[in-house]
C-alpha cells in the first residue's frame, strides 16, 4: 500500500484545486459559465477539473461547490485512517451531480496516482431541483469504509497528531 504517496497526491490535487478556485475568482464576475472562461482565459486552462466541470456552469457556483465539495479534505487526509469513500463522495456529490461523464474523466484522471479514488461509489446523483445552495454532506452521510474508533488515552486530550499516518517511527 502506498498511502503516504496516495495522501500526497490529494494534497497536492487539493492545492490544484485551490488555486483553480481563486483563479476563477478573477473573472467570475465578467464569464457567464466554465466554458466561457476556459475559452477567454488562457490561465484557466491548465486546470483539468475545470475541464471535467459542466462547461454550463456558472464561475461563481463552480467556486461555492467546489469549496462544499473539497473543504473536509484537509482533516480527512490527516486522520489516522483514512475514510476513502468520504473523499470522493464530497466531490462526486458536490461537484459533479448530474455530470455522469465528467465525473469518470475525474475519477480516471484520479486513479492514475490513486488507484482506488472513487471505487465503490454509487452513481452520480442528479442535480438538486431546487435553487436553494446545497449543504455539504457531512461525514455522517458519507459512505464509511468500517467504523473508526476513536484511540485516546482517558487521561490525555486527545490529538490529531499524535499519530500522524506517515511518520517515521
Amino acid at each position: 500500500m502506498d498511502d503516504p504517496y496516495e495522501r500526497r497526491a490529494l494534497l497536492l490535487h487539493l492545492g490544484d484545486v485551490l488555486e483553480a478556485i481563486y483563479c476563477l475568482t478573477k473573472c467570475a464576475d465578467s464569464r457567464a459559465s466554465i466554458g466561457e472562461a476556459l475559452e477567454q482565459n488562457d490561465s484557466l486552462v491548465s486546470f483539468s477539473i475545470l475541464r471535467h466541470a459542466d462547461a454550463s456552469m456558472h464561475p461563481a457556483d463552480f467556486i461555492r461547490r467546489a469549496t462544499g465539495a473539497f473543504f473536509v479534505w484537509p482533516k480527512a487526509l490527516l486522520d489516522e485512517t483514512l475514510n476513502r469513500q468520504l473523499l470522493a463522495h464530497t466531490v462526486q456529490h458536490d461537484l459533479f451531480a448530474g455530470n455522469a461523464a465528467g465525473w469518470e474523466a475525474y475519477v480516471s484522471e484520479r486513479r492514475k496516482e490513486v488507484p482506488w479514488f472513487g471505487v465503490d461509489l454509487p452513481q452520480v446523483p442528479e442535480p438538486e431541483a431546487d435553487a436553494a445552495p446545497e449543504a455539504a454532506p457531512s461525514q455522517a452521510d458519507a459512505p464509511l469504509e468500517e467504523a473508526q474508533p476513536d484511540p485516546q488515552p482517558s487521561d490525555a486530550p486527545p490529538s490529531r497528531y499524535s499519530t500522524w499516518p506517515w511518520r517515521d517511527e
